[in-house]
């Protein structure tokens, strides 16, 4: 399985430790010393290359002396580097599975760790597989729109598109605007919850009919949707597009108010699902 495929949303992690998206400075000479370390005679490391030139994608060379192969050795290795950050997982990944006899899985751990990238590669001895195990420190800034998504997905479709949607803002945070449409979305995905739970078409009136319900547990909970609603396009009027008044929210603020918001999500699916 590719990095990509098991780690999707990569660019959504975050570490105050480790490298989590790119690559450190010093990788390019490290690559080099590691590749050069674990390759054992010239016809290894011009295989290693010529992978790495089907990588990139770049002519593989036509050398078969190893003083000749650790000068293209250069060339091929900062061409490598400057693919996307999982391209270059995928080698790593490759190169420990498909020529075991030379590259170490363990080297190569050491080697990540000493780089502060925030992957351990992991070896499955029976499927004979590899698989990319994230260090404790490293979080991601989609995890709680992914693991509310999972609880709706059965529920409401609207609610589980507008959930995708702000999961791709917080994937790709540049700016404000970037914070508040995920709030826009998740505060989106909540209304269309509401709505389809109570079978109105007004989030006030959706509120409404749930309390009147009394089935839906504690009338503080209930109508915590509606009050974080109003707060939200009180506190951030820019909340939607078009308002020309303009606010400000940080990053902590937006996920403060998302597991709020999500946390709502949450609950009124459980009772739902009960």
């Amino acid at each position: 399985m590719s990095f990509k495929s098991e780690h999707p949303d990569y660019k959504s992690y975050e570490s105050t430790e480790f490298y989590v998206s790119d690559l450190p400075s010093k990788m390019n000479s490290a690559l080099q010393g590691f590749i050069t370390r674990q390759c054992q005679d010239a016809r290894t490391l011009k295989s290693v290359i010529n992978d790495i030139a089907s990588r990139v994608p770049m002519e593989p060379t036509t050398n078969w002396g190893w003083d000749f192969l650790i000068e293209d050795l250069q060339n091929y290795v900062a061409s490598l580097c400057k693919l996307p950050f999982h391209k270059i997982m995928d080698f790593f990944a490759d190169a420990c599975t498909t020529n075991q006899q030379f590259f170490s899985i363990n080297d190569l751990n050491e080697l990540l760790e000493d780089l502060e990238i925030g992957y351990i590669l992991a070896y499955n001895q029976y499927s004979r597989t590899t698989s990319w195990d994230l260090r404790d420190s490293v979080s991601s800034r989609t995890e709680v729109v992914e693991a509310t998504a999972q609880d709706v997905k059965d529920i409401c479709t609207q609610t589980l598109d507008h959930l995708m949607q702000a999961k791709e803002h917080l994937a790709n945070t540049a700016n404000d605007r970037d914070r508040k449409d995920a709030i826009r979305d998740c505060l989106s995905a909540m209304e269309s919850m509401l709505k389809t739970l109570s079978g109105k078409s007004d989030i006030k009136d959706a509120t409404s009919e749930l309390r009147l319900t009394k089935s839906w547990g504690p009338d503080i909970i209930v109508k915590d949707g509606l009050s974080l609603w109003d707060r939200m396009h009180d506190l951030y009027p820019d909340i939607r597009h078009g308002n020309p008044k303009k606010s400000e929210i940080t990053d902590e603020e937006t996920f403060y108010w998302l597991e709020r918001i999500t946390s709502f999500i949450r609950y009124m699916s459980k009772v739902h699902n009960r």
